[in-house]
């Protein structure tokens, strides 16, 4: 694993307080051992902060020891430079070795002043680069802690090459990411907790406990024998590092038995054990599509070698749990990152409400219940991607072996079509006695911009009338829309969906047909039925997407959006504020405010 820390000016505001030091100091203190590392420190130029090297004793000493360079004061973001720095070395193929570099960065390509030399330099990670990392066998992992980050770049990086890309919300989430980081590429052996209890059996050298707190939080542990350890009280054979937002506790020869955390239960405190006897799995890939369905394998090793013994597999059991990822479950949000929050579109003057999920999600979290291959003296199951439904997952592995326990925990994202389109029915209620259908449009930030939306819906009402409902130019993704309809019956819906890749690249989607019938009271009177509002109908927009329909729809929509706005209202696309006009602040040709250090 090489790692790329940017330490450019603007960090000082993004992270003031320099808390990639004590998030360095996580991954150097629980990167496993016989592991190969390397950080480096990137901003107009890359300098080297721990050169590549197995990972031992001296080499996190010396690494440690080194930490506090990190600085805020670079002036440029040669993000192009960078890499080509970190892969020195891997020059053949990886073949059977894993290959892992992960970036943390806060901002845009930047190599001079001038606008068309950053342009030249991202146009080369993009494809020279690129195809380069992705010949090496290297997975980019990227860590991006700002909004002016060039996400698109960051989502061609990391899919392309198989990494995984994970957002910090600010700089006190980074210690969080880098753990999650450091489980996509090194895999350290951990035990688990429960109850903010775990078990420790004889077999274990040394164990690194990893509680995270808030701030003034103070952690604890309990030995089996009942004794209190603290910051402040412990003995000389235990390191206990007090950093903020964590507390990190090495413990030397520990005792057999039960041990308890005191302090707040969080889902990404952890126990990483040093010892002969270590839980192993396939490398599941980052992301997976939806419908897929892949086995995880997990087996034990001792001194690196699959354990075959037939009494001891005899007692070995494993199982999987997956978990979703998401703020509700207090973790740093490992989903579509940089999409906008959901709004309503319509043509009532009704307050948005937001939209709920359309389908029925499982119950989570899962568990899985792993079966032993006595050929292979594994454990094996199949994971069902179709049922968990789209969304990124924490999947744990666990071998219990009666009087000892193995983890390791790892993410995966499940990615859905380009664009997908669900359907629902609002029947009329007292509060609202107005029908309408449902619309949600969702696309997979890692396949397009979220911005980039065009398109109609064709509707057809029971009676035969048909009307156009537009997708405005600045609808984003996700979206839900309101359809009022007036009469009960069979509705048919049918459209043409248009965005841009990361490649900048036209897509056209042509979602399936849809068929709802909505079952309810037939107004009492014609009046009554014209009190519904009805959808705005746009044909002079359905002429111009259906005479497209491929890449040429992209010359077709200019015109079409200025007849638009010339001769037809425009919907209403509620809680969204006008797009400013341009002027005023300098901005990118990506439409961000550039970041200059």
């Amino acid at each position: 694993m090489r790692m790329l820390i940017d330490v450019s000016g603007s960090m000082r505001k993004n992270d003031p307080e320099n808390l990639r030091v004590p998030a360095l100091r996580l991954v150097n203190e629980l990167l496993p051992e016989g592991a190969r590392a390397g950080v480096w420190l990137f901003a107009e130029k890359t300098e080297v902060l721990a050169p590549p090297g197995d990972v031992d004793k001296g080499w996190k000493r010396k690494t440690g020891a080194r930490l506090d360079r990190i600085h805020s004061r670079g002036l440029l973001t040669d993000i192009e430079q960078a890499i080509t720095t970190a892969v020195t070395g891997w020059d053949a193929a990886a073949g059977d070795d894993e290959r892992h570099l992960v970036l943390l960065t806060d901002g845009l390509v930047d190599v001079s002043k001038d606008d068309a030399a950053d342009d030249a330099s991202r146009q080369r990670i993009l494809s020279e680069q690129l195809e380069r990392l992705k010949r090496l066998g290297v997975k980019v992992h990227a860590v991006t802690l700002s909004d002016n980050v060039d996400m698109p770049l960051m989502r061609l990086l990391t899919s392309e090459t198989g990494g995984w890309l994970e957002t910090a919300r600010d700089a006190d989430a980074l210690q969080r990411v880098f753990l999650h980081m450091l489980e996509q590429t090194a895999e350290p052996t951990t035990v688990p907790i429960k109850g903010n209890g775990f078990e420790i059996d004889d077999q274990v050298s040394e164990l690194t406990v990893l509680a995270f707190h808030a701030e003034g939080g103070k952690t604890a542990l309990i030995s089996p024998s009942r004794d209190r350890l603290s910051a402040q009280r412990h003995p000389d054979g235990i390191t206990w590092r007090t950093e903020p937002g964590y507390d990190l506790v090495t413990v030397k020869d520990p005792e057999a038995g039960t041990w308890r955390l005191k302090g707040v239960e969080d889902p990404d405190n952890r126990v990483v054990v040093v010892t002969d006897l270590q839980i192993e799995s396939t490398r599941l890939p980052n992301t997976l599509s939806a419908g897929e369905q892949p086995e995880i394998e997990a087996w034990l090793t001792d001194h690196r070698r699959t354990v075959t013994r037939a009494d001891l597999l005899e007692v070995l059991s494993a199982r999987a749990e997956i978990a979703p990822l998401g703020p509700q479950a207090g973790e740093t949000p490992a989903g579509p990152e940089g999409q906008a929050p959901e709004r309503e579109i319509g043509a009532d003057s009704s307050p948005a409400e937001a939209t709920e999920p359309l389908d029925t999600a499982p119950k989570l979290p899962v568990a899985l219940e792993l079966t032993l291959d006595p050929n292979s003296s594994r454990f094996a199951a199949r994971l069902d991607t179709q049922s968990l439904g789209t969304g990124s997952y924490r999947l744990t592995l666990v071998i219990d072996g009666g009087t000892f326990q193995r983890q390791t925990v790892k993410r995966f994202k499940v990615a859905g079509a380009p664009i997908e389109v669900d359907y629902a029915e609002q029947l009329p209620s007292p509060d609202d006695p107005v029908a309408r259908i449902k619309i949600r449009i969702t696309g997979e930030a890692d396949l397009i911009k979220p911005d980039s939306l065009l398109g109609y819906l064709l509707i057809e009402a029971p009676s035969g009338e048909r009307s156009v409902v537009e997708i405005p130019e600045s609808a984003r993704l996700p979206l839900g829309i309101k359809i009022p309809v007036q009469a009960p019956g069979r509705y048919q819906i049918k459209g043409q969906l248009i965005a841009t890749t990361l490649r900048d690249d036209s897509i056209v989607f042509r979602p399936e047909p849809q068929r709802l019938n909505l079952d309810f009271p037939a107004p009492e009177t014609q009046e009554a039925a014209e009190e519904a509002p009805k959808p705005p109908i746009q044909w002079l927009a359905l002429s111009s997407y259906v005479l497209g329909g491929n890449l040429l729809v992209g010359l077709i929509l200019g015109l079409t959006w200025w007849l638009l706005k010339r001769s037809a209202p425009t919907p209403v696309v509620e809680g969204e504020t006008p797009a400013p006009k341009k002027g005023g602040a300098k901005q990118d040709k990506k439409g961000k405010t550039r970041k200059r250090s």
